[in-house]
């Protein structure tokens, strides 16, 4: 498509489900621009819960804001490459009423614990695999659904033989759930795993030493390595605030005997100034969604988030108006849509191996079949068939009728599976 490069640009939007959306974008206009063609052409209804992710030169990941010009945003392309993602992780998913959003969220969740993002505990990742493959190939079946077929996804960094057994037994207990339902237990059995929805960030502390701050919808977590050692309530932090490099939150302790309160300032430095500036941003639109009723961009009795001087606020619907609130929401075009399928690979070696090994036990057993053939040609010759009864002498025969081909059949397949 030829577009006019003064004044349009391309955009590629990676999406959840493996494919490319490619459209055509004004550089002068806004963020939302792009959003708005993304959730038409998705046909997304709960949208508040989504963005735009792109990375800098520096390579700190950015949300897409919708309320700036694209050409003030972005510093790599054009054409500008996005990744559409679950922005908030709702902790409730039945919250979420549409269908495709529910799928959107499964299709993260299962790049998230994929990709080492999200660590996940082997057994709950046993189960989780189990309720995929149920959503995307239905209920279990035998010829199919082998190991090896197993193996040709990845479901796990540390996946292994052993494991895509389990996830085959997991898997055979699946029966009777459609793809909806498959994909709701699944989100029902992710949002208890320790880091769900936590958005981390790496920072250093007055030590010196690198801290992780975790955003959740109840407050920052603090992580020391993979230890939690602190968190912060968003309804306990007074102040937080940014300048340079350096992240600052005033948090407030309860009251002692007295009734004193006292306020504790924490320091964090980050990579630069782009990367603390981030934060900070994710910081508020976490706040807003999660732990604000209603979002009112009027409002600027400048919540101790905001910073002053700044223009930035959260601009979406916070999750109480997405799941209480009716009042401006478009229904989608269609009622249905498609899921796409899995990336496979190919199946796990030593899979490949024991079935050559056995396709070559197999081949053996078959040489045996000219000496039996002999062997059966010569013992019913000495019998005399129209008058032949079942004695003991022949009881190691299953069948012998006139036409000797199944007995021969039986006995073959006696003899091989006594070698198999």
């Amino acid at each position: 498509m030829e577009i006019d490069q003064k004044r349009q640009c391309h955009c590629k939007i990676i999406l959840l489900d493996g494919t490319n959306m490619n459209i055509v974008a004004n550089k002068n206009g806004l963020g939302s621009e792009v959003y708005d063609q993304v959730f038409y052409t998705l046909d997304i209804d709960e949208k508040d819960y989504f963005g735009l992710q792109f990375m800098d030169h520096y390579h700190v990941q950015h949300w897409l804001d919708p309320m700036k010009k694209l050409n003030k945003q972005l510093s790599i392309g054009p054409p500008y490459t996005f990744r559409f993602r679950v922005k908030f992780y709702s902790n409730e998913p039945n919250n979420l009423r549409e269908e495709l959003t529910r799928y959107q969220f499964f299709l993260q969740l299962k790049q998230d614990i994929q990709s080492g993002r999200l660590e996940c505990p082997k057994d709950i990742a046993i189960e989780l695999a189990a309720l995929a493959l149920q959503s995307e190939f239905g209920d279990y079946n035998p010829i199919e659904h082998t190991p090896s077929f197993v193996s040709e996804f990845r479901f796990h960094p540390e996946q292994d033989e052993q494991m895509e057994i389990a996830i085959l037994e997991k898997f055979i207990a699946c029966r009777g759930q459609s793809p909806a339902t498959a994909e709701l237990n699944y989100l029902n059995k992710a949002r208890w795993i320790e880091l769900y929805g936590v958005d981390m960030h790496t920072v250093e502390g007055k030590d010196g030493n690198l801290y992780k701050l975790g955003l959740t919808p109840t407050g920052t977590l603090v992580f020391d390595g993979s230890q939690k050692i602190g968190l912060f309530l968003w309804e306990k932090i007074q102040k937080l605030d940014f300048k340079n490099k350096k992240l600052t939150l005033i948090v407030e302790e309860d009251a002692d005997q007295s009734g004193q309160i006292q306020l504790h300032t924490f320091v964090f430095n980050l990579s630069s100034h782009k990367a603390c500036k981030h934060l900070w941003k994710c910081a508020i639109e976490y706040h807003t969604f999660f732990r604000l009723r209603y979002q009112n961009s009027k409002n600027r009795k400048a919540s101790h988030f905001f910073r002053l001087g700044s223009t930035f606020r959260y601009r979406g619907r916070t999750e109480y108006e997405n799941v209480h609130k009716d009042g401006g929401r478009l229904s989608r075009r269609q009622s249905t849509f498609e899921r796409r399928p899995s990336q496979r690979y190919g199946p796990r070696q030593s899979l490949i191996n024991r079935r050559i090994q056995l396709r070559d036990e197999i081949k053996q057993q078959v040489r045996i079949i000219p000496p039996l053939l002999k062997k059966f040609s010569f013992h019913l010759n000495s019998m005399n068939l129209g008058k032949w009864q079942p004695s003991e002498s022949t009881n190691n025969l299953t069948v012998l009728e006139r036409d000797s081909n199944g007995s021969l059949v039986n006995l073959l397949k006696e003899q091989i599976s006594n070698k198999v």
